[in-house]
C-alpha cells in the first residue's frame, strides 16, 4: 500500500553510541553484503540531511543538486521535448524547444487570461540535453612540444669523428652537410632538495697549535639553507598548500630532517626580503585601471582565542580578501588576511592612490561588505552570480530559466571573443552585439513579474528581482571601456587561499597570516604574468639592498631587466643569478 507524503515518519531519538551499536550489529549481521552497505548509506543520509538543514548550511537547490545532480543535465531535455512535460499555461504551437532562425521577431511573453502570447522560442538545444550536441574535437595528438620546458639543463651531443665536409660513412662519395637538430627530453625524479657534505680537511701544528683548514670554495656558501632552497620552501607551502607539519613528516621519511619550526624560520626570512616589492605591488595596484575583489573566510587561532575571552571587540569574522588589479596591461595579485572585509581592505589599498586620477573601475559582487566606504569607484557587478542564481533553477522552472540562462551565455560567448581587444574595441563590440540581448531580457523579466506570471517571492521571483535591482551594475560593461562582465578572476584566485586553508586549518598568530597573504600575493602575481614565482623569490633574497632601494625596477614583470643591467655593470665578474634558476636540482 502507497503511503501518502503527508503521512511523516516518526522522529526516533539516538545516541552517538546507539547509532554505532545500530551500524555494528548490521555489519556483524548476515545480510548480503550489498544490502548491508544499502543499510548503512541509509543512516547516514538520514543523519547528515537533519544537521544541515537545522545549521542552514545549504538551500534545498543546492540540495537537489547534491543528491540528483543538476537535472537539466540528464532528464530535463527529454522532458522539454516532450510537450506533455510543458505546464498548461505553457503549452502553445510555438513553445517548442526547436531553435527559431535570428530575424524571426521573438515577442516574449506567456499566457495571461484570455490573451495568449508564447514563451520565446530560441532555447540553446546544449542546456536541454548534455548529449545533444558532439564537442568539437580540438586539433593535435596531445602531446606537449619540447619548447613547453624553460627550466631545463640543455646538453648538446655532437657526433664524434665527424664534422661537416667529411665523406660520407656509406662510401657513397657524398659529402655531409648540416641538418636539423633532433631533440629528446628526459624527465629524472630527485628528491625535493639535494644535500652536500663536505668534510674540510684540518692539520694542526705540534709546536704552536696552529689549525690549517682546507680553503672552502665560494660555490658553497655561507648558510646551511640557501636561497633557492627557501623560495621553493615557501612555494610549497603558500601555493601547492603542503602544511608544515606534512612536510617535516615527508622530508623525514626521505631522510631528510626538516622541522615545521625551520620551515617557519625559513619562510621569515624569505619574507623579510619581500616587504619593499609587495609595497610596491600594492601601490601599483591602488593606481591600476581596474581593481577587482571578494571575500573569502579564514581561520586565526589568535584571534578566535580572542574572541573567546571576550577581548576582540564586536568584530568576530575572519577574512582572505583577493584583489585582481589591472596595471599597465600587468595583472596584480593581492591576499590580505585579518579582520577586514573586503570593501575595508579595498579602501585601504585605494587610499594609496594619486588624487588626481579618475576613479577607479571596481569589479565585486552586490554584497556592501565589498563596497569601499567613502572611496568613490566605478562599480561594476559580476554578472555570473546572476547567472548562477537562474541556472540553479532550471530544474524546476525549465523553460523560462532555460531561455534566461541561454541568452546570458550568448553573451559570455560575446565577451569570450573580445578578450584580446581593447577597451574602447571592446565596448563597442559589446554595444553591438550584447546590448540588444541584454534589452530583451529586461524586457521579458519585467513582463514576467508585471504580468503576475511568477510569483514574487518564489526563487524565480527573486532571482529576477535581483537582476532588475542591480541593472545598471551587471550591465557596466555595456556602458564603460574596460569594465569587466564578470568577477571569474578573483573567484578563481580565492581558491590558492581557499586549499591552503582546507589543507593546513589555521593560521596560529595574525602575523603568520600576514606573512601568508604576503608570499601568496607574490608567487600568484608572478604566475599571472608568466614569470617564474621561484626564481623571482630566489631574486629577492639575492639583490635584497638593490630592491630596498629601488622596488619599482624590481617587479616580477621587470625583475630581469634589473638582473640584465646589473650583469652588464658587472662587466662579467660575477655570473648571473638567473642561470639556471633551480642550482640545487640541477647539481642532483
Amino acid at each position: 500500500m502507497k503511503k501518502r507524503h503527508n503521512n511523516l515518519p516518526d522522529v526516533i531519538d539516538k545516541s552517538e553510541s546507539e547509532i554505532k551499536c545500530i551500524l555494528e550489529l548490521i555489519r556483524n549481521s548476515a545480510l548480503p553484503d550489498d544490502v548491508k552497505n544499502f543499510v548503512i548509506k541509509c543512516i547516514e543520509l538520514a543523519l547528515w540531511l537533519p544537521l544541515h538543514l537545522q545549521n542552514k548550511r545549504i538551500s534545498l537547490h543546492r540540495l537537489r543538486v547534491m543528491i540528483f545532480g543538476k537535472g537539466y543535465n540528464k532528464n530535463d531535455g527529454k522532458s522539454a521535448h516532450n510537450n506533455d512535460a510543458i505546464p498548461e499555461h505553457l503549452k502553445s504551437d510555438e513553445a517548442t524547444s526547436t531553435p527559431l532562425p535570428e530575424s524571426h521577431e521573438i515577442k516574449p511573453g506567456l499566457e495571461n487570461n484570455s490573451e495568449t502570447t508564447t514563451l520565446p522560442a530560441v532555447i540553446a538545444p546544449e542546456l536541454l540535453s548534455s548529449g545533444s550536441i558532439e564537442k568539437e574535437k580540438k586539433p593535435g595528438h596531445g602531446r606537449m612540444p619540447h619548447t613547453v620546458y624553460t627550466n631545463v639543463v640543455e646538453i648538446e651531443l655532437l657526433l664524434k669523428n665527424l664534422v661537416v665536409g667529411d665523406l660520407c660513412p656509406e662510401l657513397c662519395g657524398g659529402k655531409l652537410g648540416p641538418y636539423k637538430t633532433g631533440v629528446i627530453i628526459r624527465i629524472k625524479g630527485q628528491n625535493f632538495a639535494q644535500l652536500y657534505r663536505y668534510f674540510i680537511e684540518k692539520l694542526r701544528c705540534n709546536l704552536c697549535g696552529i689549525i690549517i683548514n682546507a680553503n672552502i670554495p665560494a660555490e658553497v656558501g655561507k648558510e646551511k639553507y640557501d636561497e633557492s632552497f627557501k623560495a621553493m620552501l615557501a612555494i610549497m607551502k603558500y601555493y601547492v598548500a603542503i602544511p608544515f607539519y606534512r612536510q617535516e613528516q615527508f622530508q623525514k621519511m626521505l631522510g631528510f630532517p626538516l622541522s615545521d619550526a625551520t620551515q617557519w624560520n625559513l619562510i621569515e626570512k624569505v619574507a623579510g626580503n619581500c616587504y619593499a616589492s609587495y609595497n610596491e605591488l600594492i601601490y601599483c595596484a591602488a593606481n591600476s585601471n581596474m581593481l577587482q575583489n571578494d571575500d573569502t573566510t579564514l581561520r586565526i587561532l589568535e584571534t578566535i582565542k580572542q574572541i573567546k575571552e571576550g577581548t576582540a571587540g564586536n568584530r568576530t569574522g575572519m577574512y582572505t580578501t583577493g584583489i585582481i588589479a589591472t596595471y599597465e596591461e600587468h595583472k596584480i595579485a593581492l591576499f590580505i588576511n585579518g579582520r577586514q572585509h573586503s570593501g575595508e581592505n579595498v579602501g585601504d589599498v585605494l587610499k594609496k592612490r594619486t588624487p588626481d586620477k579618475d576613479p577607479i573601475i571596481q569589479m565585486a559582487d552586490a554584497l556592501s561588505a565589498n563596497i569601499p566606504k567613502g572611496m568613490q569607484t566605478v562599480l561594476c557587478n559580476c554578472l555570473s552570480h546572476g547567472f548562477r542564481k537562474f541556472e540553479e533553477l532550471v530544474g524546476f522552472t525549465t523553460l523560462e530559466c532555460i531561455f534566461i540562462v541561454s541568452k546570458l551565455s550568448k553573451v559570455f560567448e560575446f565577451d569570450s571573443e573580445t578578450r584580446t581587444m581593447s577597451g574602447q574595441d571592446r565596448l563597442a563590440y559589446h554595444q553591438k552585439n550584447s546590448q540588444p540581448i541584454m534589452n530583451e531580457l529586461k524586457e521579458y523579466m519585467e513582463k514576467l513579474i508585471n504580468d503576475k506570471l511568477v510569483e514574487p517571492n518564489s526563487e524565480l521571483g527573486k532571482s529576477i528581482k535581483y537582476m532588475q535591482r542591480h541593472w545598471e551594475k551587471l550591465t557596466r560593461f555595456l556602458t564603460v571601456a574596460g569594465a569587466p562582465i564578470d568577477n571569474n578572476i578573483v573567484e578563481r584566485a580565492l581558491k590558492i587561499a581557499i586549499r591552503n586553508r582546507k589543507s593546513a586549518l589555521f593560521y596560529r598568530t595574525e602575523y603568520s597570516a600576514g606573512i601568508g597573504g604576503m608570499l601568496t600575493s607574490i608567487i600568484y602575481t608572478c604566475h599571472l604574468n608568466g614569470q617564474n614565482p621561484h626564481h623571482y623569490l630566489v631574486a629577492l633574497q639575492v639583490h635584497q639592498a638593490k630592491v630596498v632601494a629601488n622596488p619599482k625596477h624590481w617587479l616580477p614583470w621587470n625583475y630581469l631587466d634589473a638582473i640584465a643591467q646589473q650583469s652588464e655593470q658587472a662587466d662579467g665578474a660575477n655570473p648571473p643569478v638567473h642561470s639556471p634558476p633551480l642550482d640545487f636540482l640541477v647539481a642532483a
